[in-house]
């Protein structure tokens, strides 16, 4: 059984577009049209926490973008 966090992740790279316009709703879900849409290419995943879990995985990348930039910058910065 997968977690809840790797559906959301692949739910979020099948329709990035609405699953970001979901992450930036401040109130619950209410645009039919995006739920709609998810529900439809990705059956299993809950609509209330893609939200959370989506943009964990992107809190997540960020800093592992700025731990590589930091590592980069002692090796090239002298």
């Amino acid at each position: 059984m997968r977690s809840k966090f790797f559906i959301a992740l692949k739910c979020f790279f099948q329709c990035p577009v609405y699953t970001t316009r979901l992450m930036l709703s401040l109130s619950p879900p209410s645009d039919p049209r995006v739920v709609e849409s998810i529900k439809q290419r990705c059956p299993d995943v809950e609509v209330e926490s893609l939200g959370f879990y989506a943009g964990l995985f992107l809190a997540i990348l960020f800093l592992i973008f700025c731990v590589f930039a930091y590592i980069v910058s002692l090796f090239y910065g002298g």
